[in-house]
């Protein structure tokens, strides 16, 4: 049929066959093909009035063809994981943390290392007045009522009035109060430079008429209508999937994508293999390090993959119970420094997609405040002998809790084979994650392998660190501080920390933190894994990686194009 085959074969070729996952039919994920266009095709060939209905058909298949093109506009992401809540006062899984970062903003944030304004457009912090005043942006909820000062008050007095978890808010915060509708002042009991990077970083910013009501606020689910101020709106759920529609009244929001339509998947195999087909974009953690080498070394056999390789800011390291003999013994904690191959661990479980750890915890991504003097810990058996035999170790059997993760449980069989060497014999307990808080909160555990995630913050080391976050109440640590580190020589640098506002100081008390770590050895830093990020660029481009936020970035969402 010569040209109109042509012609007909191209359009085809173009109109996708897929559909859109909200679109789908239950119970199936069988594509549906579109019938109609065939037919429009065929009445345009076989048409008998010639170049006018040709014309008109065009018009509609070329309609068709831009509707079909808003559809795919969404991004696919897969996570794992259950929704059960897009509360932000209680968030039960890491999915739903994610999720919920993009439906509400807070009034500062961190981007690229540094504290900026997010519903903030200008603070001034008064020491006299132990006090913050805070000047609000331009800004809109999703259902379109403006944000007002009386709701980023309420959002913060009800976090105190209803004694919701937000740990150091509740000692610290004395109570908000509205200066007029774009100003509301921060009242603090304490203020120093950690208040300030913490408690307006954390606080999200709600809605007063729709949470004024909600007489039990960590028992509402908010699954049905959640409305905050971000970047993407609750658009529907279900089961398998949450979609999200870009906010048009957001001054980041995305200039090119429709939304995104978060995938609920079972394991990290499901995920990849979806992003492999296709199905995905983007999958929401990060990528095995043996795959992350197979892409890059094999390129042709994943096309359209591609990995963004960054900085990490959580240090793995190994956490010691220091209520317990002998963790308890700087002795027994310097021998395990000392045991440890670290280079073999970097390379055969992070396939070298890790970088050393300093022996002052903070990673280099914290860069004004990271000492690099200090070096990283070595392996020394001779050593980890020696200070093993000046330890009160007794010969029992130690246990490791670790988490259910790949890379965790291969890196606690090599501390068992290096600990073995020297004598320590332990015992490995692999429990999933929300099993291992639970212990770690009631401090029943010898040692334990945990990430402490203090590149963006080191001021976080204050909550891991210091002895009032290891105290126990009613049977559990009223803190971060898990481990019960009670030194007093760290005690006193985390309190400079805590108290200071001047530059110069801070970073000075930082360097000396740095130090007293190094010599105290409260926990064993192993190393800081990279992100290892994978993404597709199948049906977007325009990704845009950041040194030290990755590939998934507000910039990315901004600017990402629909191929």
């Amino acid at each position: 049929m010569g040209r109109s085959d042509s012609l007909y074969s191209d359009l085809m070729d173009r109109v996708p066959t897929r559909r859109h996952p909200l679109e789908q039919v239950p119970g199936t994920s069988t594509p549906i093909m579109l019938p109609y266009v065939t037919s429009i095709c065929y009445h345009w060939y076989y048409s008998e009035k010639g170049v006018t209905d040709m014309k008109k058909s065009l018009a509609f298949v070329l309609s068709l063809l831009v509707s079909v093109a808003a559809i795919a506009s969404y991004l696919n992401v897969a996570m794992i994981g259950e929704v059960r809540s897009l509360n932000p006062y209680f968030v039960s899984s890491s999915a739903e943390r994610q999720l919920i970062g993009y439906l509400y903003e807070t009034l500062l944030t961190t981007q690229g290392g540094m504290t900026v304004g997010a519903i903030a457009e200008s603070w001034e912090v008064s020491i006299p007045e132990r006090s913050m005043t805070v000047t609000l942006k331009e800004r809109a909820f999703h259902d379109g009522t403006p944000l007002t000062a009386e709701d980023v008050a309420f959002s913060f007095n009800m976090t105190v009035e209803k004694r919701l978890p937000m740990g150091p808010l509740l000692a610290w915060f004395a109570g908000a109060e509205v200066i007029n509708e774009h100003t509301v002042k921060l009242n603090f009991r304490v203020l120093n430079s950690s208040v300030i990077d913490m408690i307006p970083v954390a606080i999200p910013i709600i809605p007063k008429a729709r949470w004024k009501d909600v007489e039990r606020p960590m028992e509402f689910s908010n699954l049905e209508d959640p409305v905050g101020t971000g970047t993407f709106k609750f658009s529907r759920s279900t089961p398998q999937t949450v979609t999200f529609d870009a906010f048009d009244k957001h001054p980041d929001a995305p200039e090119y994508i429709s939304g995104i339509v978060f995938h609920l998947v079972q394991d990290q195999t499901m995920g990849f293999l979806g992003l492999v087909r296709g199905d995905y974009d983007y999958i929401a953690w990060d990528l095995d390090p043996v795959l992350a080498t197979q892409i890059l070394q094999t390129p042709s056999r994943y096309p359209d993959m591609n990995v963004a390789i960054t900085e990490g800011i959580n240090v793995t390291s190994v956490m010691f119970n220091h209520r317990r003999e002998p963790m308890n013994d700087l002795n027994f904690r310097k021998a395990i420094q000392y045991a440890v191959n670290y280079p073999e661990i970097i390379e055969r479980v992070y396939q070298g997609y890790a970088s050393e750890a300093s022996l002052g915890m903070i990673p280099s991504t914290a860069e004004y405040v990271y000492d690099g003097s200090l070096g990283a810990p070595v392996l020394d058996v001779d050593l980890a002998r020696h200070y093993l035999e000046q330890s009160d170790y007794d010969g029992r059997k130690l246990r490791i809790l670790v988490s259910s993760t790949k890379e965790q449980m291969e890196v606690a069989e090599y501390l068992k084979l290096y600990l073995g060497r020297i004598g320590i014999e332990i015992e490995v307990d692999v429990l999933g994650h929300e099993a291992v808080t639970s212990r770690l909160q009631s401090a029943d555990f010898d040692m334990a392998i945990t990430g402490y995630t203090i590149g963006a913050q080191p001021s976080m080391l204050f909550y891991h660190m210091h002895t009032s976050r290891g105290e126990i109440e009613d049977g559990r640590v009223a803190g971060y501080n898990y481990g019960g580190i009670s030194i007093p020589e760290i005690d006193a640098v985390l309190n400079r920390i805590w108290m200071s506002f001047e530059e110069t100081a801070l970073k000075q008390a930082f360097v000396d933190l740095q130090r007293m770590i190094a010599e105290f050895v409260p926990a064993v830093p192993i190393c800081v894994p990279n992100r290892v990020q994978a993404y597709s660029t199948k049906r977007f481009t325009n990704w845009q990686i950041s040194d030290v936020d990755g590939v998934f970035t507000s910039e990315t969402l901004r600017v990402l194009q629909p191929k």
